[in-house]
């Protein structure tokens, strides 16, 4: 059916009137009583009683009319949600991410997201950089959070959002606990509490360089899947974890953190598959403008903090 006749038929009901419905239609009389007199006939029933000039309802026509509008306003509403939604306002998204994003990246970019696509579902899903990367291969997520350097081909799009320095946590009763900063060879045979290298190869093998290179012996003593596990079996005694500085923000009885005299950076960027559709592409890019944003206002302070200073 025609949604022309039916969108028509709403207005001479509400007019009870042809004349007057075909003014505000921009119509002529004839015409519109010729398409009235065709939608009846698809119908299979008289819609109105003719009265003098004007017309009323029938019964039909009264059932009819409720049915109309309701079809005319969900398909107005269907075609706003399907502009809406090619548009990107509209959808779900499932992200992948580690503990960096969850710390350094989420408490700006997730909020200033949300605010601007309240109606973006968002799926938060925390794996390591191997399962994030197997994700989006599989199409199982749209967009990921993850540690740099990674083995990375032509087939995704990448951009580097922080740098995230490797501390110590150590159990607050350790000899190394009453140090501004912990150096490499102080580590040497201390029990270590670390991620298991298939779940992060790459920072397992920076730390076993910096071991290396230090002529520091590594005495791994247990691996866990989370950071937070790894402050937990920290603040029991069992060693000493190589975590992010976000780590800071988690305060825990039997815990400190200190720097590395030798620094190690690790990089978190944003990842997603090339092509992925219209909001993919505009989650992807509203987190690098929020993120340059962010770093921009944290210099402007810091400049205006020097010049206060001075």
């Amino acid at each position: 059916m025609d949604l022309r006749l039916l969108r028509n038929f709403v207005i001479v009901a509400e007019e009870c009137n042809f004349t007057r419905a075909a003014e505000r239609l921009n119509t002529a009389q004839p015409s519109l009583s010729v398409q009235i007199h065709r939608l009846e006939a698809e119908v299979g029933t008289k819609l109105f009683a003719r009265e003098g000039r004007g017309v009323s309802l029938t019964d039909a026509g009264r059932v009819f009319l409720d049915r109309a509008r309701k079809i005319l306003l969900d398909m107005d509403q269907s075609i706003a949600l399907t502009r809406q939604t090619a548009n990107g306002e509209f959808g779900h998204l499932s992200i992948g991410y580690d503990a960096p994003a969850e710390f350094r990246i989420f408490p700006h970019m997730v909020p200033a997201f949300r605010q601007q696509w309240p109606h973006v579902h968002l799926s938060l899903n925390a794996l390591k950089n191997s399962q994030q990367l197997e994700g989006l291969r599989r199409d199982e997520l749209d967009v990921g959070f993850i540690f740099l350097p990674v083995p990375l081909t032509d087939e995704f799009d990448v951009e580097v959002l922080a740098e995230v320095p490797l501390l110590m946590a150590l159990p607050a009763q350790h000899r190394l606990a009453s140090q501004t900063r912990v150096s490499i060879q102080q580590l040497s045979h201390e029990p270590l509490i670390l991620f298991p290298r298939v779940l992060d190869p790459e920072t397992y093998n920076q730390i076993e360089q910096l071991f290396l290179a230090a002529g520091a012996s590594m005495n791994v003593v247990l691996e866990t899947g989370t950071f937070l596990s790894g402050i937990n079996f920290v603040s029991m005694g069992i060693g000493c974890s190589f975590l992010g500085e976000y780590a800071r923000r988690v305060k825990w009885d039997g815990v400190v953190y200190r720097p590395l005299e030798s620094q190690l950076v690790k990089t978190v960027a944003i990842i997603k598959k090339k092509r992925r559709g219209e909001l993919v592409e505009a989650f992807y890019q509203f987190t690098i403008d929020n993120i340059r944003t962010q770093k921009s206002n944290v210099t402007s302070v810091r400049k205006r903090r020097r010049k206060s200073a001075a």
